[in-house]
């Protein structure tokens, strides 16, 4: 059962106040029991001592009275007088003896009617410490008082008169006295306990009747605070705290305020995060698929269409690889306002019955979703389609450098395509796919087969992890010769598939799907391992100096655990310095020159050359090539191809040219023709490969071959 504040300091403080009570109770007690019987002992001590004193008066009073009245019958000897004098004593039980004796100390009588103690010595008869002296004399021994008074007559003292008087009367009187003194002392304390308990009750009464008011007129602010903390989480956002006060409880209450507002900001911070991407503040995924499935139902209900516009940048992956992530949300941020420009225009121009729902949002990365409501008719969409690409196809200026890029755009509508926001998304995706494979800057509607095909990609993936499990991949090897000898000087392992059931699968059909997938990297590893194994078993033992190269991943750079794999790979079969090429992409370098750079030199520690792969084709800067430990240069095949026109050909020279300068080779790949080839011995290029010298060939046919001696003609 929950009781509130008051109600526990009110009894908080009730408690504390009859504790506090009943200890001063206590003490007092204590002190009053104490002095009670210290009283009553001084009491009973001073009643003891003047009783004593006057039964010792009382005593002599008597003995003197007796003395004087015997004063007459002594002298005379009346033993008859003296006889009545004494039987007055001797009668009272309190009187155990009495003497009369002269100055011989003789007794002349005791008060008895025999006498039979006459003419004795009185101090045979006396009790210890008592003698016959002729002095008046008051003792008290043990329980009795003795008192010797002399009997005179005149200055002239003739007799003596010896008495003793007990003290069990006096002593019975002062045990009652004491009794009747201890009775109303504790009478007294009972009356005193009794008046205490009930001013302490009185007190607590008062005290808590004024902590119960106090409590109630103090805690009432809080109270008042409770209710509106209640309101404001029950959603009353207008409420506010302030009590108007200047005390702590007004100090509280204006904390409340600021804390109120405090949490409204960042409510609304959290907001703007949940439904606003932070890069481009353009709506995030959540909103628009709030927004899209506010937007079908209802075009449900007014027969309406949708159509959901799914943008993809084409190269943004390599202007992110090669210029860096800060470049690449530059562009990001530029390409948001290009199309958040042309949706505002669009909103203007047409007619859309919701417009609040035409919504530009990115959903992630370089993807960005266009909604219309209502649209017109297909031409209208194909139209808008176009605008984006065409907005997004002229170069974009950053840091004083010009990057250019293209959109793909994947189109899918309500209800032909889909009924719920998640098939709209995942088919506007695959078709936006179609467009990108079309050859970018391309708007593709989405069409049923095009499923198919995302399904084949899928199962292609899937076969790849497969076919490694299964060992169904197998490396071929391209010989590279020496443009100026004919000799085959090495070649490149390139990986091949042979599917169980489908037979070859075409490198094409694979390769780029699994460069996009973690797959990529087990598969690196894989190339690396066979090749090596191949280098050291089969093709040193035939050619010493045989060169291999092996195309590593770009993502090999970006993972330590593969790095590090890369390095123990090579390094145990420790080959001969110079023996295997390792190639890499340009683009893949130029993210971190620094790192690379580390990284690169790790593995030239193993004895590997560094070659850079389809050189030309990226955006790198020359200067980077000073700053990186290369071996040589690949020429990719597209340049090769073009040699026969003045642009091809000087792109080649250039890069010949390049090689030289920098001490250090080429390779030419994809020479397919003479001319080809005697325009690259001219020009001074050192290595080549293609189909004019031979094919990807398995290992036991590239083993064939480096049997005979050289190779001078196409094979």
């Amino acid at each position: 059962m929950k009781h509130s504040l008051a109600t526990r300091y009110g009894v908080l403080l009730a408690a504390m106040t009859a504790f506090v009570g009943c200890c001063v109770l206590v003490v007092n007690l204590y002190y009053l029991e104490h002095y009670a019987r210290a009283s009553i002992a001084s009491g009973q001590q001073h009643l003891s001592t003047a009783v004593e004193q006057q039964l010792i008066r009382d005593a002599e009073l008597v003995a003197t009275t007796v003395a004087n009245n015997l004063d007459a019958a002594v002298y005379n000897s009346d033993f008859s007088a003296i006889q009545e004098q004494l039987e007055a004593l001797t009668q009272q039980s309190s009187v155990p003896y009495v003497y009369i004796y002269d100055q011989q100390g003789l007794i002349i009588h005791d008060g008895s009617t025999e006498l039979r103690t006459y003419g004795l010595p009185v101090s045979e008869f006396l009790p210890p410490g008592l003698s016959a002296d002729q002095t008046k004399d008051t003792q008290k021994i043990g329980r009795y008082i003795h008192i010797a008074q002399p009997i005179t007559s005149g200055d002239t003292t003739f007799a003596m008169l010896r008495l003793a008087i007990t003290y069990k009367d006096a002593e019975s009187d002062i045990q009652n006295l004491s009794t009747d003194l201890e009775n109303q002392g504790q009478q007294l304390r009972n009356n005193i306990l009794v008046t205490s308990l009930m001013i302490i009750a009185v007190l607590l009464a008062v005290a808590t009747s004024i902590i119960f008011l106090l409590s109630q007129h103090l805690l009432s602010p809080v109270k008042r605070l409770a209710e509106r903390c209640r309101a404001y989480a029950g959603g009353e956002t207008q409420i506010h705290f302030q009590l108007e006060r200047d005390d702590e409880f007004g100090l509280l209450g204006e904390a409340l305020e600021e804390m109120k507002d405090s949490i409204n900001h960042s409510q609304r911070q959290v907001e703007q995060l949940a439904y606003h991407d932070p890069l481009t503040q353009l709506p995030n995924r959540r909103m628009f698929n709030e927004e899209l499935s506010k937007l079908i139902h209802w075009a449900e209900r007014h027969g309406s269409h949708v159509a959901v516009l799914f943008i993809d940048l084409d190269h943004f992956k390599q202007v992110n690889d090669v210029a860096g992530h800060e470049v690449g949300d530059k562009l990001l941020i530029q390409a948001a306002h290009r199309l958040s420009n042309l949706v505002a225009s669009l909103a203007d121009e047409l007619d859309f019955p919701v417009p609040e729902s035409l919504l530009l949002s990115r959903l992630g990365g370089d993807e960005f979703v266009l909604l219309l409501p209502a649209y017109a008719d297909l031409q209208q969409i194909d139209r808008i389609a176009t605008q984006i690409a065409d907005r997004l196809d002229n170069s974009f200026t950053i840091e004083d450098r010009r990057y250019n890029v293209s959109a793909s755009v994947g189109i899918t509508l309500f209800p032909e395509h889909g009924s719920t926001v998640t098939e709209l998304l995942k088919q506007a995706d695959i078709a936006m796919y179609a467009a990108k494979h079309s050859g970018r800057k391309r708007h593709r509607f989405f069409k049923p087969d095009m499923n198919t095909a995302v399904i084949s990609k899928m199962l292609i993936q899937q076969g790849v992890r497969d076919a490694m499990a299964r060992n169904d991949l197998h490396l071929a090897y391209q010989p590279i010769v020496d443009l100026q000898s004919g000799e085959i000087l090495g070649a490149e392992a390139l990986i091949r598939w042979h599917h169980p059931e489908k037979g070859n699968i075409p490198p094409d059909s694979f390769i780029p799907l699994i460069e996009k997938t973690d797959l990529i990297l087990p598969l690196t590893l894989w190339t690396l391992e066979r090749a090596c194994k191949d280098l050291t078993n089969h093709l040193l033992p035939r050619r010493p100096c045989f060169k291999l190269s092996v195309n590593i991943s770009g993502a090999a750079l970006k993972e330590q655990s593969i790095r590090d794999k890369i390095h123990q790979i090579i390094s145990s079969y420790a080959l001969p310095a110079h023996t295997l090429h390792l190639e890499l992409t340009e683009t893949s370098m130029m993210e971190n020159i620094q790192s690379c750079a580390d990284i690169l030199y790790n593995w030239k520690g193993t004895g590997a050359d560094i070659w850079i792969d389809d050189f030309g084709t990226g955006y790198s800067s020359l200067s980077y090539l000073h700053s990186l430990p290369i071996d040589g240069l690949k020429i990719d095949r597209s340049f090769i191809t073009d040699i026969t026109q003045i642009e091809g050909n000087q792109v080649v020279e250039t890069i010949i040219t390049l090689a030289h300068s920098l001490g250090i080779e080429t390779i030419s790949e994809g020479i397919e023709t003479t001319i080809q080839q005697q325009f690259l011995q001219s020009r001074g290029g050192h290595y080549g490969q293609g189909y004019l010298f031979a094919k990807p060939a398995p290992l036991e046919q590239l083993t064939h071959i480096l049997d005979k001696e050289s190779v001078h003609e196409p094979l």
